[in-house]
């Protein structure tokens, strides 16, 4: 019967001799990989764990930190502002719909134009112009196309008589919500579009020609040919902008300041206020650790539905 302990020895060296050989035969991409991992060590995962850590903490941002234990989580779940900024946070994800939408008609119809190559790098030059400008510029335009009083969107309405009155839009939750979904949208379209139309693109002319030859409607042709090839495509552009919508602070912050009160607060924006506006560090490692929980889980569908 064989010794337990001498045979755990014994994988024990085997797996060690294992891992030498691999470092030994590929110690040159490790090479490559140390100052990629080094950074992500440093300045990724080292400030991940500090901020778990000092969620624990009362840490004003200035001044020195004390221990609270779980006091922090227990004032972020019983407070009604967070769920208000959690529920403005997924209002806010409705961005990806608009931007996905606005994607997909933009590269079909460019398709189904069959523009020639000239005028199709000047029409995606168009569609880009949003996406290159700053959002803070974006975001002051739109402020400014949007004032209630002499803005070209109401005053004209206000000048036939159709408001009464000026519409203070920013007033209210709801409008509040629609204008920065709206702003968002047009905003940064065009990267989902550039992804997408980029996969159109690739798709090899022939299927097209057989479909049409067998004479497949433009329904059958985009379910059967473009969305299969489309799709991996899609996912990764829908994937990249909810993480990056969930980020999103310098828009809602510029055009509404998270209000009126915490409705158009998002996640995002809330850490800011705790972060910079009241200088609770330890209230906004929280809600960062909440943002990065949703983050990941976002991810993980869309990488479970890339490989469906």
């Amino acid at each position: 019967m064989d010794n337990p302990e001498f045979t755990n020895r014994n994988k024990l060296r085997h797996r060690a001799g294992r891992i030498k050989s691999t470092i030994q035969e590929h110690w040159f991409a490790y090479l490559f990989l140390a100052p990629l991992l080094t950074y992500l060590i440093a300045l990724l995962w080292v400030p991940f764990f500090q901020g778990i850590w000092m969620s624990f903490h009362n840490w004003p941002f200035f001044g020195p930190k004390t221990w609270v234990g779980f006091k922090n989580y227990n004032y972020i779940f019983s407070w009604a502002p967070f769920y208000a900024s959690l529920k403005a946070t997924f209002a806010y994800l409705s961005i990806t719909v608009i931007q996905l939408a606005l994607a997909l008609i933009a590269s079909l119809s460019l398709a189904n134009l069959k523009l020639s190559s000239k005028l199709d790098s000047i029409v995606n030059g168009i569609f880009l112009i949003p996406y290159t400008m700053p959002p803070v510029v974006t975001g002051a335009l739109w402020l400014l196309l949007l004032n209630p009083l002499y803005g070209p969107i109401f005053k004209p309405l206000l000048n036939l008589g159709i408001l009464n009155e000026p519409f203070f839009w920013a007033n209210n939750g709801t409008t509040a919500m629609a204008g920065i979904v709206a702003v968002g949208g047009w905003t940064f379209w065009p990267f989902m579009f550039l992804v997408i139309h980029a996969a159109r693109e690739s798709i090899p002319a022939e299927y097209y020609e057989s479909a049409e030859m067998y004479g497949a409607n433009k329904l059958q042709t985009f379910r059967h040919i473009t969305f299969p090839q489309i799709k991996s495509a899609i996912l990764v552009a829908v994937s990249i902008r909810v993480v990056w919508n969930l980020a999103k602070v310098s828009q809602p912050l510029q055009m509404t300041e998270g209000g009126p009160g915490y409705s158009t607060s998002m996640l995002a924006v809330l850490l800011y206020r705790f972060a910079f506006d009241r200088g609770q560090l330890g209230l906004a490692y929280i809600v960062g650790i909440v943002l990065f929980l949703i983050s990941l889980l976002a991810v993980l569908i869309f990488l479970r539905a890339n490989e469906e």
